[in-house]
Parts: structure tokens; sequence; C-alpha cells
């Protein structure tokens, strides 16, 4: 097994991203079951539908890209673990109020049954909002290596989260049911998706004690990062509509594919740019953003 990602020496040529990811990615999983309800504790049904929403697989970039954030602003990962898991744990309560008849009304994630499929929808809704609370939760109780760092963590998400940011954003979505201009677009990619990944690469780094500059560098990369993201999921996800739901929302609806790809590239470029003059290892977030590129150019 590799050390603790705090301890890994970072070399360019020879950092290997995907050890590394595979690494926290083990790290993170445990870390998650452990913050969650213990099987049996009463609501016990509640606690089984929090766990299938976070449990059930998932890349777990956005705590990756936190505790990375945190190395990069000259801090150390360990002291960003609760702020990541927050971020993960919000990230499932977004799925799982996604997933809803009156949302997207899909009963698949992952290959396994949603939550309002596998235990109802009012389990589903309940199980999605106690997810919320567990985040700000999590974020209230992380370790200050600054006084009043909690308090920023708190207002981070909570930026991220609410009608500026993810809500906002998906409100717009299911407004415009697949039909949209250039500027709904880019307002869906950037708080439905992008907002999340920039307060997570933000809280990664406030919480390990970085300077003001560092946190709006990674702010920058994160935000550019989460727009390359969803414009490559876009390009993944392209196909025929699905039989009785309307086409969704998708940036090929104003550009080709050609056009969706030079985009990609050019928020990644924007992303890496972003890192210069950060004062800890940057391989890690580097190599993110290229790989994610790489998925379609």
């Amino acid at each position: 097994m590799l050390p603790p990602p705090a301890a890994m020496a970072y070399h360019r040529r020879m950092f290997d991203l995907d050890a590394y990811l595979a690494e926290l990615r083990e790290q993170v999983e445990a870390r998650l079951a452990a913050a969650l309800p213990p099987a049996g504790e009463r609501p016990a049904a509640l606690g089984d539908a929090m766990r299938h929403a976070v449990l059930t697989g998932g890349k777990r970039l956005r705590p990756i890209l936190c505790l990375a954030c945190a190395e990069a602003s000259g801090g150390r990962a360990d002291d960003a673990w609760q702020p990541a898991l927050a971020v993960e744990i919000f990230h499932a309560y977004t799925l799982v109020h996604d997933d809803l008849p009156c949302m997207d009304n899909d009963l698949v994630r992952r290959g396994q049954p949603t939550v309002h499929a596998k235990f109802g929808e009012t389990a589903a809704v309940l199980a999605g909002d106690a997810l919320q609370a567990l985040a700000f939760e999590l974020l209230a109780r992380t370790p200050e290596k600054q006084p009043g760092a909690a308090a920023a963590l708190v207002a981070e998400l909570g930026r991220a989260a609410g009608a500026a940011g993810v809500v906002g954003g998906q409100f717009e979505d299911l407004r415009c049911a697949g039909r949209a201009d250039a500027e709904t677009v880019r307002f869906i990619h950037r708080h439905k998706t992008a907002d999340l990944f920039a307060a997570a690469a933000r809280m990664g780094a406030i919480a390990a004690g970085g300077d003001a500059a560092a946190v709006e560098r990674l702010g920058v990369y994160g935000e550019n990062l989460g727009l390359a993201f969803q414009i490559v999921d876009d390009l993944l996800d392209a196909g025929p509509a699905r039989p009785g739901k309307p086409p969704e929302l998708s940036c090929l609806q104003i550009w080709s594919r050609e056009e969706a790809g030079r985009q990609a590239a050019t928020r990644t470029a924007d992303a890496l740019a972003a890192l210069a003059g950060l004062p800890g290892p940057v391989e890690p977030l580097a190599g993110l953003a290229e790989k994610m590129l790489r998925r379609v150019v």
C-alpha cells in the first residue's frame, strides 16, 4: 500500500496518478462509511437509505480534489478530511434529489436502484435532507488551522449549495427541459457542476491553512476543472433521448462536438495555468485535469 498522501514525494516524471487516485479513493470510502449512521441505529431504514446513496460507487473526484488542494496550498491533506467528506456527502444528497420523480425521475444510478426506487420517495427526500445536514455538521467540526476557518468552510459550501449555486443550476436545468441558449447552458454548467468543484478546491486550501492567494488560485482551478468535467460528460453522454423522457440539457445543443472539445481543452488549460506559483505539490491536480480531458480528445 502507498503511504498516506501527505507523506508522498512528488515528481512530474515519476508521479503515478492512477496509484494516487486509487489510494485516496480507498481512504475516502473507509472514512465515508465511518461518517454515516451505523447500521441498525434508529431510524434504521433512513440510515440504510443514506448509506445506499453514498456508498454505491463513484469516482470520488470532489473529496480527492479537496485533499490535493490542501497539499497544493502548502498544507497537509490530513487537515482537510472533514471538508473532503462533507463535499462528497453533499454531492450524494444532490444526486438523491436529482433522481426523484419530480426531478429527473431516474430509477438506476451506477448500476444500482436509485434511493427512491429502492426505499421509496419519502425516504429519499428525507435521506437527502439528512445528508445535507451531515455535510455541514462535518464542516463545523473541522479542526481550525486559523481562527474562523470552520465558519469560512461552512460559508464556502453554503454559497456553492444554494440558489446562487447547485440548487439554482438544477432549477434552471429543470425549467429549460433540454431547450437552452448558450447563456443558459453556461449558467447551468457553472452553477450545477463547477461551483461545487470550486468549493471543494477552496475548502481544501482553507482547511490546510493556505493563504488568500492560494485559496483564490485553487478556486479558479476548481471552477475550470468543473466546467471541463461537465463538457466532457456531455460529450460522453451524447446519444438518443430515453423513451418517455425529454432530452437533457447539453452543450451539444449549442456547440458542435469539435467546438465542445475545444472548449474543454481551453478550460483545462485555464485550470493548469492557475496552478502556477502555488507553494505545494501540484502534480496530482495537473494530472487530474489532463486525465479528464484525455477521455474525449
